[in-house]
C-alpha cells in the first residue's frame, strides 16, 4: 500500500466535501489542515513508521468532518461512519480503519486516549491552546457558537478558563513544548474574563 498517496487521496476528498459546504468560522478546511500538520509534526518526533503516520494523519483529515453534517454532538461518530464508507469504497485496509476510528473517537471531549496514536491526534487537536494562535481561534469559535445556537455569551471568556484550565497535553512532546504557552493564554483569559465581569456591573 503507498501510503502517502492514500492519504493525500484522502485529504482531496475531505477537501471537497468542505468546499461543498457552508463554511463555520473555526470548524473548516484550515483548522483541519493544521491539525495534519500537527498530526505529523508529534508523529516525527516519535518517529512513527509510514502506517503509524497514516493512521494519525488520516484521523485528522475525519476528525471533524461529521460537524458540516449536523450539531457538534456526535460529530466524532459522523466522521468515523464517513472514513469506514471510504475506506470501504477505495478498498483500504479495515484493520488500520479500526485504529483510525479509535483516534477521532478520543477527540471528544473530555478526552481519554490510550495509545500512542490517540495522545498524538489529541494534542494536534488541542496545539493551538499551546501557541498565541489560540487568542484568534478562541474568537472564531465564539463567532462560531453564536451562529450554530443563535446566542450570546456573556461569560464566554470565563467558559474558555474552565476549559483550558482543565485540559491536558497528552504527550511529552507537547508538555514541554506548549506549557508555558498555555499558561501565558490562561493568564490572558484571566484578564479578559475580570474586563468580561465588569462590562456585567451595572
Amino acid at each position: 500500500m503507498n501510503y502517502i498517496e492514500a492519504e493525500q487521496q484522502i485529504g482531496q476528498y475531505i477537501a471537497g466535501i468542505f468546499q461543498g459546504s457552508k463554511p463555520f468560522p473555526y470548524h473548516n478546511l484550515q483548522h483541519t489542515k493544521r491539525v495534519v500538520e500537527h498530526a505529523a509534526e508529534i508523529a516525527a518526533f516519535y518517529a512513527l513508521g509510514e502506517e503509524g503516520l497514516f493512521i494519525v494523519k488520516t484521523a485528522a483529515w475525519f476528525h471533524d468532518i461529521g460537524q458540516l453534517s449536523g450539531g457538534i454532538q456526535d460529530h466524532e461518530a459522523r466522521g468515523v461512519r464517513l472514513m469506514l464508507d471510504y475506506f470501504q469504497r477505495q478498498r483500504l485496509p479495515m484493520n488500520l480503519a479500526g485504529l483510525i476510528a479509535n483516534c477521532i473517537m478520543a477527540t471528544r471531549f473530555p478526552s481519554q486516549p490510550g495509545t500512542l496514536l490517540e495522545y498524538i491526534i489529541c494534542d494536534a487537536d488541542t496545539f493551538h491552546l499551546g501557541t498565541p494562535v489560540f487568542r484568534q481561534t478562541d474568537m472564531l469559535v465564539r463567532q462560531e457558537m453564536e451562529m450554530r445556537t443563535g446566542r450570546q455569551f456573556p461569560h464566554w471568556y470565563r467558559s474558555a478558563l474552565q476549559f483550558l484550565k482543565v485540559h491536558v497535553f497528552f504527550t511529552d512532546y507537547c508538555r514541554r513544548l506548549l506549557l508555558a504557552g498555555k499558561q501565558e493564554n490562561i493568564h490572558w483569559l484571566e484578564l479578559m474574563a475580570r474586563k468580561e465581569g465588569h462590562a456585567g456591573i451595572k
